[in-house]
């Protein structure tokens, strides 16, 4: 088969045959037999020796390359990549005929990435996503949009990444929409599901929330404000520059740069226990409109996901750390980390206290 395809490739045939009676040299079948004996250097005296006749030649050219990567030559990457490039300008039959020729020497972590890039789309687009998946990896060490592509690519062809993986792709693809929707994607169908409330019972010391009186016993403002503009949210991912929300719209990335302010409080829930709401504050009340408000529960924090083996109290205060310190956003009302959060008699009287309206 690689004879047939190479005499395509072959602009020159011996002078002594005429087109379409290309023959193979017999030194390349004393250098395959070489190779099938594991005696890399006769293998390599061989390939060459083909090449010294037929610079053209790429099945010996690819021979001579693996045998000089069973030797370790230094120049082995260079004639690797050369055979590579040469089989590209050709059918993706003649680049997989190539590979196979190459063997070891064209495994993907031997390959620079511009190079990776190339065989692993020419893989993809001839319906080998499985095959491409290892070059698209080396693709994705490069500096750029083909990094960032090659790394997307290749999260979408494994079959179950990683959730911190996916996380750190949505951050690094914050400033490419298109590359970062195909993410959130991925974070939607592999992102645990966690339940939609976690209650915590008043009795329950792992997160030690006690009671403090509301904020509404304090002096009235002279002007009411509008009513806030609170919508539930469930965070998906943390990075480094923002959060990945999910809201009854979508799923979206979040900079941190947005949010303002955290209200948190906790509220009677239905059966009498107790939940957590934390509320992320994207604008303020002002005299026309309310705060525009992001609420979140306990469990739609994520905490198991984003600090597994943490503690919940623990994995609470880290998350808000993290927020404020990368946000600067203001506590509604101030305090920290060891302090009781505020009680409230329900969502309508933290909204009132914290957001006004």
């Amino acid at each position: 088969m690689l004879r047939n395809l190479l005499r395509s490739m072959t602009p020159n045939p011996p002078a002594r045959e005429r087109p379409g009676e290309w023959t193979q040299h017999p030194e390349y079948f004393a250098g395959k037999e070489a190779l099938a004996r594991n005696d890399a250097a006769a293998a390599r005296e061989a390939f060459a020796r083909v090449v010294a006749e037929r610079p053209d030649q790429l099945d010996a050219r690819a021979g001579l390359a693996r045998a000089g990567q069973m030797l370790g030559d230094p120049g082995t990457g260079a004639l690797t990549e050369d055979v590579l490039q040469q089989a590209l300008g050709g059918t993706t039959e003649l680049l997989r005929v190539t590979l196979e020729e190459l063997g070891p020497a064209a495994e993907p972590g031997l390959l620079r990435p511009p190079i990776a890039w190339r065989v692993a789309q020419r893989l993809d687009a001839d319906g080998d996503p499985a095959g491409s998946r290892a070059y698209y990896q080396v693709a994705a060490t490069a500096d750029g949009l083909v990094g960032l592509k090659a790394r997307v690519r290749s999260l979408e062809l494994d079959p179950q990444p990683a959730v911190a993986a996916l996380t750190a792709a949505a951050d690094a693809t914050a400033r490419e929409p298109e590359l970062q929707r195909r993410v959130i994607v991925l974070l939607k169908k592999f992102a645990p599901e966690e339940p939609r409330a976690i209650e915590l019972p008043p009795e329950n010391t792992r997160l030690e929330f006690e009671l403090r009186p509301s904020l509404q016993d304090g002096p009235p403002t002279a002007r009411a404000k509008p009513p806030a503009r609170i919508v539930p949210v469930r965070i998906e991912a943390i990075g480094d520059t923002g959060l990945v929300v999910s809201t009854p719209t979508g799923t979206n990335p979040l900079p941190f740069r947005k949010i303002l302010g955290l209200a948190l409080g906790v509220v009677p829930a239905a059966d009498g226990r107790s939940t957590v709401l934390t509320d992320l504050v994207l604008s303020w009340a002002d005299a026309e409109k309310g705060a525009a408000v992001l609420r979140a529960r306990l469990g739609d924090l994520g905490l198991e996901r984003l600090y597994p083996g943490v503690p919940p109290k623990e994995a609470y205060w880290r998350l808000l750390g993290e927020i404020e310190k990368r946000s600067g956003a203001k506590r509604v009302p101030p305090g920290g980390e060891g302090l009781p959060l505020p009680r409230y008699a329900g969502p309508e009287e933290m909204n009132r206290a914290c957001h006004g309206g």
